[in-house]
């Protein structure tokens, strides 16, 4: 993997870990990163709060919307599923 994709991809989970320590009220917090001959998928899943993403703009929020525009510059995939109560899994798709 080049320089700059290790790069992006560093931030990406920075962000991701971030949010999740300053908003999910999360006690747990996994990350799995994966590399094959497709590409690298990145899950990142907590057991906070979770929201409601038919309420929430997700481009609208800095942290979120730093990670979409930067996971987009790789062409890649960003899937949030989000539900209260029981937390939120990202997981990110980078082809190669």
């Amino acid at each position: 993997m080049d320089e700059q994709t290790e790069t992006v991809l560093y931030r990406v989970i920075q962000e991701t870990v971030s949010n999740v320590i300053k908003h999910a009220e999360a006690n747990k917090l996994d990350i799995v990163l994966i590399k094959d001959e497709e590409g690298i998928s990145i899950t990142i899943e907590d057991n906070g709060k979770g929201f409601d993403k038919s309420k929430t703009d997700l481009r609208t929020g800095m942290g979120i919307g730093n990670i979409l525009s930067r996971v987009e510059f790789l062409k890649g995939t960003v899937d949030i599923d989000s539900t209260i109560g029981k937390g939120t899994l990202v997981a990110i798709f980078i082809p190669l």
